[in-house]
């Protein structure tokens, strides 16, 4: 069998199991044998045991002789996995998760920023500047702001050209865009970004500009400082 075709199976019966675990489909949090798991979801027991192990990594299934293979407790999943984390707040939406991928937001991106102003190239400041007019030219009264502004934050994390720093980035900002729609907060309840924020944005690409790493820390504080304020008034 091919094996592009292979991996494609996989990721489809993973797809299928997450949906079945979020569902809450499995009595008592135990899979059915793999043998009776392979024939519901038509493939062989090799994709299924492959697509089993890919949950079993990511610690959300445990095996154990004699119990067979059980669910873990949500708490316990591989948070630091942008999927996973946005299986776990399907399941479980939770806002003090998010003040704490929020917190956890300030290891990430002020050192992010502070990298960019001195390692972005032409190519990326450029992406940074075109994201950060698209934001000013976004209408606040559109959802599609929201959008812009996370834009801009993934174009300055990937700029700082730390791989560590963008897939935290990127887990943090899957997070909390899964958590807005797990609220099932209308367009006109998403938190807006004021004008003051926007000026304070304009700080950070500006220090960016200048490769003044220090004021680029300083703006992007700043920036998650008053978003924090933000959605803890929309979460209380």
């Amino acid at each position: 069998m091919n094996h592009g075709y292979e991996a494609s199976l996989v990721k489809r019966v993973v797809n299928q199991l997450v949906a079945s675990i979020v569902n809450g489909e499995y009595q008592d949090h135990v899979l059915p044998p793999q043998v009776l798991l392979s024939k519901k979801h038509g493939v062989s027991r090799t994709i299924m045991r492959e697509a089993l192990s890919v949950l079993i990594s990511r610690r959300m299934l445990d095996v154990r002789p004699k119990t067979g293979t059980r669910i873990k407790p949500v708490s316990e999943w591989l948070v630091m996995d942008a999927e996973v984390a946005e299986w776990r707040l399907r399941v479980q939406p939770d806002p003090d998760f998010v003040r704490r991928l929020m917190d956890f937001r300030t290891l990430v991106d002020p050192p992010a920023a502070a990298l960019a102003a001195t390692r972005a190239n032409r190519h990326q400041r450029i992406a940074i500047n075109a994201a950060f007019q698209k934001l000013l030219h976004t209408s606040p009264t559109e959802a599609l702001q929201s959008t812009a502004e996370d834009a801009l934050q993934a174009a300055i994390v990937d700029a700082s050209g730390d791989e560590l720093l963008r897939q935290m980035g990127c887990v943090v900002r899957i997070g909390i865009k899964t958590m807005k729609a797990a609220l099932r907060l209308q367009p006109h309840a998403l938190p807006r970004v004021p004008e003051s924020q926007l000026g304070e944005y304009g700080r950070l690409v500006r220090a960016i500009e200048l490769n003044d790493s220090d004021a680029a820390r300083e703006a992007m504080t700043q920036v998650l400082a008053r978003s924090a304020a933000l959605w803890t008034e929309e979460l209380v």
